[in-house]
């Protein structure tokens, strides 16, 4: 077997094996050193270099390696970006320089020359966008001398103030980042908008730039709405969908690295000591558990929820201060302190609907502790226990204005999330005391009672009844991914029926499911009982008065728990409801909290239907 052919003969052996143009630098040739890799010089030809399976092996690490370090140097070019006194009159003067001592110096991620076109698109690796040139590059090129009659300062061309990506990876980055922003965020959380005062979306923006876990896995989960997207459409985009899952896997394997280096940096000082450390865990994990939601992913959807738990724990245990670093607390509550801690030195403004001034910092903790205290409840009606953070319940979530209204993250109001809370914790005692065979019945009845109680109550506040229909109300969840606020103009200039707030109907839904939680809590498991029939009929109601079947994937613990106790007749309608729905019912849990109830069909009115249904709903009720 003939040994493949050489560029150079006093080359080093790296660049023969890779058959590029070797520029003989010793000891490390340009080539070698711009790609960061092995440059092998010697006056013997290596043994490897045998013309078979020997050398194939080295051309193939050869290629791995230089994958490996183009990704790392995507990293480190990640670490630099520029901050705001990268835009300084000193900075701008610094970096022209930089551009005129390299004009003719094309520069490779790892900022050294590169040999040639051909390397560098051995180096560059598949991405969704392909291009011979970048948008920079094609500018320079294009770029004509300026007029002799202009003044002396501008005889030369203007130059950026920042340098420009060398390859457009970065680029890429940066326009799935604003897919993230604009289309993925209102898709999951659509009743989000926080006023302008409370820093808007923006703190989004600001932590990703911050928390390279978090980053990678917002771009997993753009890069899988995209993927979802062209999956929708004709199949002729099967390629761009492959690079897209491609792009989704290796962003989700960077973010699970860094969250591991953080945690492991974390446990090295101490939860106790680090508090912005503890507090950047706890969201890059409730991050990681909203892409597992979203791709319905199980396999480690409890541990991170344990971990998210336990660090949030800690942040609260272990941090509560006053805003001077004063570990004595006097009219303030735990929470107050910690959202105090997290702005200093700045203070909250307050404003006049009760809610305040916030920083990026602030808005960032608050939005992921509501989506935190969320998960946990509807996590403990599957595990068969009190929610884990219920401690904090009191101070946050209870109320006429609670600290945290979660009707303004998920849609559904605390005082509902709360009841869901209550009759998650008597399911877990009732189970306690079955086990024992301790239980009571009066005993039972006489805790469902208050909380039924409290239910119908608040049940009465409501604008949206069962009966009415959603065609006066704006409501951001039944809108396409691709169109997150179409509507929206309508509803801010429209009349007071038009802005109705969606959020009393997903409550409603929320609610009544509940009720029939209760029942069957109370009476066991028998979808044909007339109560328990009763309330799936009104919540199956209140579904179709939904403005479109899109707004299911908000509702999907109502979705599930009405759906397992439906009858034979009633099933085709949770059935067309996720078909309704196209393509967007494969992004998040709506696929998998339809193919639950359809196992839990199979076995209705028979003897081997599990009792404890409801642990079905480890992650798909969320």
């Amino acid at each position: 077997m003939s040994g493949p052919k050489l560029r150079s003969s006093q080359g080093c052996w790296t660049c023969r094996l890779r058959r590029k143009k070797c520029d003989e630098a010793r000891p490390v040739c340009g080539t070698c050193g711009g790609l960061e890799i092995s440059c092998y010089y010697s006056d013997t030809k290596p043994e490897w270099m045998d013309g078979g399976v020997r050398e194939k092996q080295m051309a193939d690490e050869l290629k791995v390696m230089v994958k490996k370090r183009a990704n790392e140097r995507r990293e480190r070019k990640w670490g630099q970006l520029p901050t705001m006194t990268d835009f300084s009159p000193s900075a701008q003067t610094q970096q022209q320089a930089v551009h005129q001592s390299s004009d003719h110096h094309p520069m490779t991620d790892a900022g050294q020359p590169t040999t040639s076109e051909e390397e560098a698109g051995d180096v560059n690796p598949p991405s969704t966008v392909t291009s011979e040139t970048s948008p920079s590059q094609a500018e320079t090129c294009n770029e004509s001398s300026p007029p002799s009659s202009l003044p002396s300062s501008l005889d030369s061309p203007i130059r950026p103030a920042v340098a420009s990506f060398p390859e457009n990876r970065s680029e890429i980055e940066v326009s799935f980042t604003m897919i993230y922003l604009d289309y993925v965020v209102p898709f999951l959380f659509p009743f989000y908008r926080p006023c302008l005062l409370e820093s808007s979306r923006g703190w989004m923006l600001v932590l990703l730039m911050k928390n390279r876990a978090l980053f990678h896995t917002a771009l997993s989960l753009a890069n899988l709405l995209y993927a979802v997207l062209l999956d929708s459409m004709d199949g002729t985009h099967g390629a761009c969908k492959r690079a897209n899952w491609a792009e989704l896997q290796a962003h989700q394997e960077i973010a699970i690295q860094a969250l591991q280096e953080d945690i492991k940096a974390l446990n090295e000082r101490g939860a106790a000591n680090a508090f912005k450390e503890c507090v950047s865990c706890m969201q890059s994990i409730v991050q990681l558990l909203e892409f597992e939601i979203a791709t319905a992913c199980t396999t480690n959807w409890q541990f991170h929820h344990d971990a998210a738990v336990v660090l949030f724990d800690q942040v609260m245990t272990n941090h509560v201060t006053t805003a001077d670093g004063s570990t004595t607390i006097t009219t303030t509550t735990p929470w107050s302190s910690i959202l105090a801690r997290i702005g200093f030195p700045f203070r909250r403004i307050p404003l006049s609907t009760g809610k305040a001034v916030l920083t990026s910092d602030q808005s960032a903790f608050q939005f992921y502790t509501a989506y935190l205290l969320w998960i946990d409840i509807i996590a403990a009606t599957a595990n068969g226990e009190a929610p884990r953070l219920q401690k904090y319940h009191a101070e946050l979530l209870q109320g006429d204005q609670p600290k945290i209204n979660l009707g303004e993250y998920v849609g559904c109001y605390s005082w509902v999330m709360l009841a869901i809370a209550e009759v998650a914790k008597l399911a877990a005692w009732k189970r306690e005391h079955q086990s024992k065979g301790t239980l009571s019945t009066i005993h039972l009845v006489r805790q469902i009672c208050p909380i039924r109680l409290r239910l119908n109550e608040k049940l009465e506040t409501l604008s949206f009844s069962v009966g009415d229909r959603a065609t006066n109300i704006y409501d951001p969840s039944a809108h396409h991914p691709v169109t997150p606020y179409a509507g929206f103009h309508e509803m801010v200039v429209g009349s007071e029926t038009q802005q109705s707030p969606a959020v009393d109907l997903h409550s409603r839904i929320w609610a009544q499911a509940t009720i029939t939680y209760i029942h069957v809590i109370a009476s066991g498991l028998q979808p044909t009982l007339p109560e328990i029939q009763a309330s799936v009929q009104a919540t199956i109601e209140l579904f179709r008065a939904l403005p479109s079947p899109l707004a299911v994937r908000t509702l999907i613990w109502p979705f599930v728990v009405t759906g397992c106790l439906a009858l034979p007749e009633q099933e085709s309608f949770f059935v067309e409801l996720v078909q309704k729905m196209g393509a967007m019912h494969v992004f998040g849990t709506v696929k998998e909290a339809l193919n639950i109830m359809q196992a839990v069909w199979q076995h209705t009115g028979s003897a081997c239907m599990d009792p404890q249904i409801f642990k079905y709903l480890a992650y798909s009720g969320t």
